[in-house]
């Protein structure tokens, strides 16, 4: 019987063993025996005492525009406490991205923080509203968006912590490109209706707070325990508009062998909520990327979203693990109003990512997402992404 299990899994090991980790074990050991490392840390930090950090990316992502950039980072900027950090991508006039971060702690467990992002991005994806998307009506649109803000953080006991902050945002659209048909296009033509606060700029300032509770250790310690995310807050806009958005993450790791072969079962939610007026399209839930990989960011769109993941994880080479996850998952209505088994999506990946505890790291990654169960669940997405892996 332990036969059927190996043959199946045979060609899933065979490309670990050939094509991943014996290749890339000789290129570690070959930089480790002629210290390339050292080389590269010089490469990239300079000035007194290698505060200084200048790093490229880029990232590409199969249905959006690429970005190339560079990311910038000063310790001890100002003070021994304080460290700024900015990143720039672009795209040519397709994506335009800014972020300028400046972080001070306070002491070991609290710090504060100022953030800046400006971005203009012209390939945002709208498939629709609700569970009953569909890629016949797949189409761009544009964003202008700024935003300022201020936040706390402080680190809980193991991998918890609590955050709070509070800012403003300014959303203006712009017209859309790369390759699909416009969002205006289609409503001219009838094909789709106007989401709701299309093409009406707004600014709102907002407040959230998070807090996360997490049993999981950093490594080298087995990656077993359990972990609670919850998110909160409002947001007022001019006109009499006001909106809350809160959500949560639960979920659990088992790692089969203590060594970070783990399997991570996990439970997210999201909602939005009017207070008063109507809630810009903008602000409501989405799934895609992160939270089903086999989708691009944005494919879901809804006034509430739910996604369930299986995942499994296994090192490969030091600070590289490879990982495999199945998820089910769609957008509602408010409340998860008309939510259905027969109206779930399922989405596969499977990749190569750094193992930095962070939210940040490399990575690579195929997947694939398909249509509702009800539409015949035949696959309606290709996802493909390399580079640098966003802040959840």
């Amino acid at each position: 019987m332990l036969w059927i299990p190996r043959v199946l899994l045979s060609p899933l090991y065979v490309a670990n063993e050939y094509v991943v980790r014996r290749p890339l074990g000789a290129f570690v050991i070959h930089a480790e025996r002629d210290r390339w490392s050292d080389s590269v840390a010089q490469l990239f930090t300079f000035g007194e005492g290698g505060h200084n950090l200048l790093v490229p990316t880029a990232s590409f992502d199969l249905g959006l525009a690429p970005s190339v950039g560079v990311y910038y980072a000063l310790g001890e900027a100002g003070a021994a406490d304080n460290r700024l950090a900015v990143q720039l991508a672009t795209w040519g006039l397709r994506s335009i991205r800014a972020s300028a971060a400046d972080t001070y702690a306070i002491d070991e467990p609290d710090q504060l923080q100022a953030r800046l992002e400006l971005e203009r991005v012209r390939d945002h994806l709208f498939v629709g509203v609700g569970p009953d998307a569909t890629r016949g009506v797949k189409s761009r649109y544009g964003v202008e968006r700024v935003e300022g803000s201020i936040g706390y953080r402080r680190r809980l006991t193991g991998a918890g912590w609590l955050a709070a902050e509070s800012g403003v945002r300014r959303i203006g659209f712009v017209d859309g490109c790369c390759g699909d048909p416009t969002l205006d296009e289609r409503i001219a033509r009838g094909e789709v209706m106007a989401p709701p606060g299309y093409r009406g700029d707004y600014t709102a300032g907002f407040g959230r707070v998070a807090v996360q509770l997490d049993t999981r250790r950093a490594r080298p310690a087995p990656g077993s325990g359990v972990y609670l995310r919850l998110t909160g807050g409002p947001s007022v806009a001019p006109r009499d508009r006001a909106w809350i958005h809160y959500g949560g993450v639960a979920g659990g790791a088992l790692d089969l062998t203590g060594h970070r072969r783990t399997v991570e079962l996990q439970l997210a939610v999201d909602f939005v909520d009017a207070m008063a007026g109507a809630v810009p399209f903008t602000e409501y839930p989405t799934l895609g990327g992160e939270s089903m990989p086999g989708f691009v960011a944005g494919w879901m769109t809804g006034r509430s979203t739910t996604a369930a993941q299986l995942g499994y994880t296994w090192p490969v080479w030091l600070g590289l693990d490879a990982r495999t996850r199945f998820t089910l998952g769609n957008a509602w209505d408010s409340h998860l109003a008309g939510f259905s088994p027969r109206e779930l999506r399922m989405s596969g990946d499977v990749g190569f990512t750094t193992t930095d505890d962070g939210d940040r790291g490399l990575e690579i990654l195929v997947g694939v997402g398909t249509e509702t169960f009800e539409r015949g669940a035949h696959v309606t997405s290709l996802r493909v992404t390399v580079g640098w892996r966003p802040s959840s």
